[in-house]
């Protein structure tokens, strides 16, 4: 595998890993109760990992336990040419989580990484200067969301109540939206309805068919996936962003165009992903396996499903009134006070220190034509 490319979480061969991500995805979700040290812990094992390879210009981490072809906008850039075509050479890994993830940001042994913004805030609660700045705002809009069957005569979270809801597990960072949601409709959290832990994938849906839950609230790639299983939903969702790229500050302030070139690399994965997911599957393929257990057309159609879905969350790359990585005040503000409004953090952190919008002038600069037209040539 090339050192570029190298997943250092996992040591199982491309099939063994594919074959994880078709049951289920299995990710990890961090709570935004977990604490930092357990991201320390967390991240530690993922470094011993690490095999030897040549330095890179940049280190860029996700925070999943397992990748998938929806997390295309990061990986993309090296298999098809972006990162090297805006003058940077990128090491990709992955740590189990957003904890994880954020450790080795504020440690400097990653140098950029995809992180949830609450992560971020309630780090930088406990520790206000903690190395760590938010540089672009990639999912728009928000991860978490409650579904219901179709079918189901659920038309209002208000109808949720005396109801079951399918949970991953009791610490998911699902819940806390969750409560949220339940209140904003009127509902007590704690008394109206029941929440069931159901696993994610295949089990999550399990539990649905059988009855034992009436709605599930997971993420939205989990969700995607489960539609593919013979279900159609109804959404409901809280509007707020939800995750960033986030920079080692020292890194970014010695290493600004680098930055500056990771981020237009990572619009032009987006952007391929966008305009042609099942060549952003087939690149996946090519580099972590194709699921087993499924004809190559079955395949495809599960993996663009929930990438188109995941993609829902992104800058449309055809609307030009969001620029990339767009992001201010008011977007942080509203996942403070909903962080504030769950008990989860007890007074704002200050903007300062937790975000930049000072390189997304230079990060719209990136032309988006050539990914659009390799994108096109691969139809």
């Amino acid at each position: 595998m090339s050192p570029q490319l190298r997943l250092c979480a996992h040591a199982a061969e491309p099939a063994a890993r594919a074959k994880e991500n078709q049951e289920g995805f299995r990710t990890e979700e961090t709570t935004m109760k977990m604490t930092f040290m357990k991201g320390l812990a967390v991240g530690a094992v993922y470094l011993a990992s690490m095999v030897a390879a040549p330095a890179q210009d940049v280190r860029l981490y996700g925070a999943s336990a397992t990748l998938d072809a929806y997390h295309g906008f990061l990986f993309l850039g090296n298999p098809l040419g972006f990162y090297e075509k805006e003058g940077v050479s990128v090491d990709f890994g992955t740590a189990a989580g957003s904890a994880a993830t954020l450790q080795l940001l504020a440690s400097g042994q990653v140098d950029m990484g995809y992180i949830g913004m609450d992560v971020l805030i309630l780090a930088k609660r406990t520790n206000p200067d903690l190395p760590v700045t938010a540089v672009y705002l990639h999912d728009r809009e928000n991860i978490y969301e409650i579904i219901v069957p179709a079918d189901s005569g659920i038309n209002s979270v208000a109808d949720l109540d005396g109801k079951n809801i399918g949970v991953a597990n009791l610490a998911s960072g699902a819940i806390p939206n969750l409560k949220g949601m339940l209140t904003d409709a009127g509902l007590n959290p704690n008394t109206s309805v029941g929440l069931i832990p159901v696993g994610n994938g295949a089990q999550a849906a399990a539990a649905l068919r059988a009855g034992r839950v009436d709605a599930l609230a997971l993420f939205r790639a989990q969700h995607a996936l489960i539609e593919t299983l013979g279900f159609e939903f109804t959404y409901f969702t809280r509007e707020a962003p939800s995750a960033i790229i986030a920079a080692n500050t020292r890194f970014l302030e010695n290493n600004r165009d680098k930055v500056v070139s990771v981020l237009r690399g990572i619009a032009l994965g987006s952007t391929f992903a966008q305009a042609n997911p099942e060549e952003a599957v087939r690149e996946f393929w090519k580099l972590y396996g194709m699921p087993q257990g499924l004809t190559e057309e079955e395949a495809m159609a599960r993996s663009t499903h929930v990438l188109t879905g995941t993609a829902q969350l992104w800058k449309d790359h055809r609307d030009d009134s969001v620029r990339w990585g767009e992001m201010d005040e008011s977007h942080w503000r509203i996942m403070q006070d909903f962080l504030i409004e769950q008990r989860l953090l007890d007074e704002a952190v200050p903007m300062e220190g937790l975000f930049t919008t000072d390189l997304l002038d230079d990060v719209n600069e990136v032309d988006i034509s050539p990914a659009l037209e390799l994108a096109e040539s691969r139809r």
